[in-house]
Order: structure tokens, then sequence, then C-alpha cells
């Protein structure tokens, strides 16, 4: 009889376009997302794994309690790497669902449709975008200070559900966040010090948790480390190969260090 295999560990990410999204329009086959490359940063390490990607482009943080139940907690997984508030350091006046109708991935055409989009709504929000750049410089983030505590606690409570019993108490990842980059910047002024903001309030909030079951990617940190040096987010705010390769093969290395050695009898 041959000897049992050893277990896999499932790995959920869920999180806004960060975790779903290869921007390279000439991207060469292999050029996968993050979560593919802790896949890959997994096997490598000879553990088996079963990675499960319910990432969705533009998902604020709140909307994750959405399919929690379903995704997380019926999932059980063993770790769960959490890639939310982002997005909503992107637009300070444009609300989320009218930039979503805009730019959705999944939308249908047809003659009515088709038109109504390319007619009327498009040339809409560019105007909306323009006028937003414009005030967008003056915001910076002091409006969006109560917004980040606002996310961080809708973050906090989802960590801690995710932590709990009833989940399994996976390992939980959460993603710092990177500034913008390209001509980013320049279409979003105050987008730098929301995500400044931010970030600190990500690392409050970890604090506050005191849960060394809860972990900080240190994206900055890894962008920084690029050898050689580039912009890690050059269509302005999502990784290019290489970044998405160094993360992905950061979270594998910190869960193969977190977990058990695979015991010798259950080795293939």
């Amino acid at each position: 009889m041959p000897a049992p295999l050893p277990y896999p560990v499932r790995v959920l990410v869920k999180g806004s376009s960060l975790v779903v999204m290869t921007p390279e329009r000439d991207g060469a086959p292999g050029e996968y997302t993050f979560p593919r490359w802790i896949q890959n940063g997994l096997l490598d390490r000879g553990r088996p794994c079963e990675i499960d990607n319910r990432g969705v482009a533009g998902e604020p943080t709140r909307k994750a309690f959405n399919t929690w139940e379903a995704q997380v907690m019926a999932g059980c997984p063993d770790v769960v790497v959490y890639g939310y508030a982002y997005y909503e350091c992107i637009h300070s006046l444009l609300p989320h669902w009218l930039e979503r109708y805009v730019n959705t991935y999944n939308g249908r055409t047809g003659p009515v449709r088709t038109r109504f989009r390319g007619y009327l709504v498009r040339p809409l929000w560019k105007v909306l975008a323009q006028m937003q750049r414009v005030v967008d410089g003056h915001l910076a983030d002091r409006v969006f200070r109560w917004r980040a505590q606002r996310i961080a606690k809708n973050y906090s409570l989802l960590i801690r559900r995710t932590r709990s019993r009833a989940a399994g108490s996976p390992l939980v990842f959460v993603l710092s966040l990177l500034g913008p980059g390209g001509r980013a910047g320049g279409w979003f002024p105050g987008m730098q010090s929301r995500i400044d903001t931010m970030n600190k309030a990500l690392v409050e909030m970890l604090e506050t948790l005191d849960d060394p079951g809860v972990v900080l990617v240190p994206v900055g940190e890894l962008a920084a480390a690029l050898n050689p040096p580039e912009d890690p987010v050059p269509d302005g705010m999502h990784y290019t190969p290489r970044m998405r390769r160094s993360i992905g093969n950061w979270i594998a290395a910190e869960i193969d260090r977190r977990f058990d050695p695979i015991p010798p009898d259950r080795a293939s």
C-alpha cells in the first residue's frame, strides 16, 4: 500500500483588484497573480497546498462580510490572506457604485447598454474624475482620517471573526499598502496621503489585536528590495510580475515557517 500523501495547506485569498489583476497587456504565460506564487512557493518548499483566490476588483472592506460565511467559515482554510483597504484610498469623492459601473469587468453588452455606457456614463465619469482631480489635492487626508478609522474597525472585526474557533482559527495575513505609481499620483493627488493614513491605521489595528496569528505583509519593504529596482506599480496601482512573485514567495516562506514540519509517516 503506498504511503499516504501529506495533508495540503488550504489558503484562501480575499481582497480587491490587488489580488486578481495582472495588468500587463503583453503579459507572457506564467505571469501569475501573487496568490498563484504563494502556491508555487509552497510547492517549491515541498509543502502541498490548495489556493482559493476569491478576490473581486473594486471590493471595499465592508463587502468582505457578505461572503465570509460561505468562503471563510464553510471553507475552513488553514491560512487567510486579506488584501483590503486599498480601494477605499483611491477616490476621495466619487462613489463606489458609479466607479464599478463604469469600470466593471463583467458588464454585458447590447444596443442600449453599450450606447448608454459609451455615450453617456463614461463621458460623464471622465468629467467627474477631472473635477475630483482638482479637489483631491486640496482635501489630502483631512476628510479621510475618520474614514480610515471606520475601515480599520471593519477590518479588525473581519480578522477577529476569521481567527475565531467558528472559522477554525486560521493564520491571517494582511497586506500593507503601496502608494500610487505611474501617472496615478497625478490623477489622485491626495492618494499617497490616504495610503499613509491607512497604513498607520493598519499598524495600530494589528497592535490592538495583539495576536501572533495575524501577520502584516511588508509590501513596501519587498518593493524596496527589488533588484534591479523598478516601479512596483507602473500602471498606477497594480503589482508588476516581479512584485507579485516577491509577495507570494514571502507569504509562502512565512506559512512554511509557521506550520509544523510534515511528519515522516505522512511524507510522500
